[in-house]
């Protein structure tokens, strides 16, 4: 899995809105070495008449990795959330088995696990048992498990995560760490520190106000967030525990705004760059 490590990642929310050449591009420009997509694009590329093969030979000749596949939702025994509509249900629900082999094909070595059920739905002993049997069918593709915590629902927490993870004691489990679901969560820099660096599979940087506007419900705030730096989130704070734990894992700024549909891929990168850049800098000095 060591690939998985101290690369930097272009998060597919930022480029969805491009084409695959242009998604390659504002990659390059951000000073990443690796892209994610997600299995729904990667199908409607592939119904488009680019075969997966095509997709990977198209990034080669980049010089990007399609290093991983975000999300896989479909993995626990109660997966449909209560607060999506269709038309979002019907880019997620790519079957597991489905998920492998795009990895396979596309030389894929991470997944992203969203707990899309509701809260309170499963208890955790099902949890953790679901996360330990996508971990080990997983581990047969050779594929990092990266749990999501997301608190839109079943996974709200870092705390929550990091227990599950560990209850599946998983060589291959991990977490995917977004600054936006640590402060909406509430999540506590202490159990960030607790966490060993080689167990954060990928960090997500982004930004907003550290309370949700009047009116502003949490899942509006979620479609609507800001480059890393420009907002209060403790993103300092947090880049230097990670920097201190070894957790600085395919790092990159990830935004979901629907000011990105109007940027090129020139504009998505450098945002992307240098949002990035000013967290380090001030957090580790690099």
């Amino acid at each position: 899995m060591s690939e998985a490590v101290n690369s930097t990642l272009m998060p597919f929310s930022n480029v969805a809105h491009l084409p695959l050449a242009e998604k390659f591009e504002a990659t390059r420009i951000a000073g990443c070495n690796a892209l994610s997509l997600m299995p729904f694009e990667v199908e409607q590329m592939m119904e488009a008449g680019m075969p997966a093969r095509e997709i990977r030979q198209r990034a080669d000749d980049a010089g990007i990795r399609i290093l991983r596949l975000d999300p896989l939702n479909t993995w626990s025994r109660v997966w449909l959330p209560d607060n999506m509509d269709d038309a979002y249900i019907a880019t997620v629900d790519t079957p597991r088995e489905r998920v492998f082999a795009l990895c396979a094909e596309l030389g894929c070595r991470s997944i992203s696990l969203n707990a899309t059920f509701p809260l309170g739905s499963l208890p955790l002993e099902a949890i953790i048992e679901d996360y330990a049997a996508i971990c080990e069918a997983s581990a047969r593709f050779d594929l990092d498990c990266s749990l999501e915590f997301i608190p839109l629902w079943g996974v709200p927490t870092l705390d929550m995560a990091w227990r599950i993870v560990q209850g599946a004691g998983a060589s291959n489990g991990g977490l995917v760490f977004d600054t936006w679901h640590f402060v909406r969560g509430r999540s506590d820099l202490a159990d960030l520190k607790a966490i060993p660096g080689d167990k954060i599979h990928c960090v997500q940087l982004n930004d907003g106000p550290l309370e949700l506007p009047a009116g502003v419900s949490i899942k509006d705030d979620c479609y609507d967030r800001k480059f890393p730096g420009d907002g209060q989130f403790p993103n300092v704070e947090i880049v230097r525990v990670l920097a201190e734990t070894g957790g600085l894992n395919q790092v990159g700024a990830e935004v979901f705004s629907p000011m990105l549909k109007g940027l090129s891929a020139r504009e998505v990168g450098e945002l992307c760059r240098s949002s990035v850049a000013k967290i380090m800098k001030l957090a580790i000095g690099s």
